[in-house]
C-alpha cells in the first residue's frame, strides 16, 4: 500500500507541476480506492489507474475520454474505428405491395392492382452520397443519388393494358403465365435525417428517416407464357399512364454494413383518375458500402 500512496503522490506532483496556478485551482482531482489493491483517480480528462501486484510491483493505466464520455483507444484516436456518418449508399432489395386510399389490400373495380407480392420486387443501387452533420457526428441531414427498379407481379392471369384515358387489365385465360409483370425505373435522390449512436462503427447503430424522390425513366411488361411447347416471351414497352415523378417516405435502421428499410409511396403509381389509386409499400433489406 506504501508502494500504492507513493506512485500517486509523484503522478499528481508531476501532473501539477505542468500547470499554472489557475489551472490547478480550475483541475478537479478524484481518487478511489478498489478492492483488489486497485486506487483510480482522475485529473480533469484522464484517469490514472493503479493496480498493486504486490512484491512491490503495480502498474499504472491511463484511460482517455472522449467529449462523450466514450473511453478510446489509440486506434480509434487516430480514427482507425471512426464510422462514416451516413449510410445510403449501397444495394436495397424488397418486395412490394400494393395499398389502396384506406391502405388496404384490395380493390373494388381494378381488381389488377391486387399484385402478387411473391412476384413483386424492388431493387436500388444508391451509387453516390452526401453528407452535412450538424456539428457532431450523431445528427445531421444525408442526401445523394442512386437508381431504383421496381416489378409488380399480376395475378389471376390480368393483362396489363391502357389507352389515353385509362389503365386497365384484361383477364386472358387462354395462357399459362409463368411471368406477368410491369417494370419501371427509376433516378431518385434522398433527403434523409440520420441519426447515428456512436461516431465509431463497432458501437454505431444507425437511422435514417425522410423522403426520396424519383422521376421515372422506362418501363414496360414482361410477359412469358408456354405455346406449342415452347416458351413465348412478350416485352411491351410503354408509359403505360404511370405517374412521371415518385415521392416515397422511408424508414432505414441498419448496424455496421447491413440494414433494414421500408418504402411507402405517397404518390399513387399511376395518374390520377387513370385507375384507382394505388400506392406501392416494401420492405427490405439493405447492404451498405463506403
Amino acid at each position: 500500500m506504501k508502494t500504492i500512496l507513493l506512485s500517486v503522490l509523484s503522478l499528481i506532483a508531476f501532473n501539477l507541476s505542468a500547470q499554472t496556478e489557475e489551472e490547478i485551482n480550475s483541475e478537479t482531482v478524484e481518487i478511489t480506492t478498489e478492492p483488489a489493491d486497485t486506487t483510480r483517480f482522475r485529473v480533469g480528462e484522464t484517469e490514472f489507474i493503479i493496480i498493486n501486484h504486490g512484491d512491490s510491483q503495480s502498474d499504472t493505466l491511463l484511460v482517455n475520454n472522449d467529449e462523450d464520455g466514450e473511453d478510446i483507444d489509440d486506434d480509434e484516436n487516430e480514427c482507425n474505428g471512426c464510422a462514416e456518418f451516413g449510410h445510403w449508399s449501397g444495394f436495397e432489395i424488397g418486395v412490394n405491395s400494393m395499398l389502396n386510399s384506406s391502405n388496404g389490400l384490395s380493390f373494388e373495380t381494378d381488381k389488377f392492382l391486387e399484385i402478387d407480392p411473391a412476384k413483386s420486387f424492388n431493387f436500388a443501387i444508391n451509387f453516390a452520397q452526401f453528407e452535412l452533420p450538424f456539428k457532431t457526428q450523431h445528427v445531421g441531414l444525408v442526401t445523394g443519388l442512386g437508381f431504383e427498379h421496381s416489378r409488380f407481379g399480376f395475378k389471376n392471369n390480368y393483362v396489363l393494358d391502357f389507352n389515353e384515358g385509362s389503365t386497365y387489365g384484361v383477364m386472358d385465360t387462354t395462357k399459362n403465365f409463368s411471368k406477368n409483370q410491369l417494370r419501371a425505373w427509376y433516378f431518385h435522390i434522398p433527403v434523409l435525417l440520420q441519426f447515428n449512436t456512436s461516431k465509431y462503427e463497432s458501437k454505431n447503430v444507425h437511422l435514417a428517416v425522410g423522403v426520396v424522390g424519383g422521376v421515372r425513366m422506362a418501363s414496360k411488361t414482361v410477359k412469358k407464357y408456354d405455346i406449342l411447347g415452347g416458351e413465348q416471351k412478350d416485352v411491351a414497352k410503354g408509359r403505360y399512364n404511370l405517374n412521371p415523378y415518385k415521392l416515397t417516405a422511408t424508414a432505414r435502421l441498419g448496424y455496421k454494413n447491413i440494414g433494414v428499410f421500408a418504402n411507402y409511396s405517397m404518390l399513387s403509381l399511376f395518374e390520377e383518375g387513370k385507375t384507382e389509386a394505388a400506392f406501392p409499400l416494401t420492405f427490405g433489406v439493405r447492404l451498405w458500402f463506403e
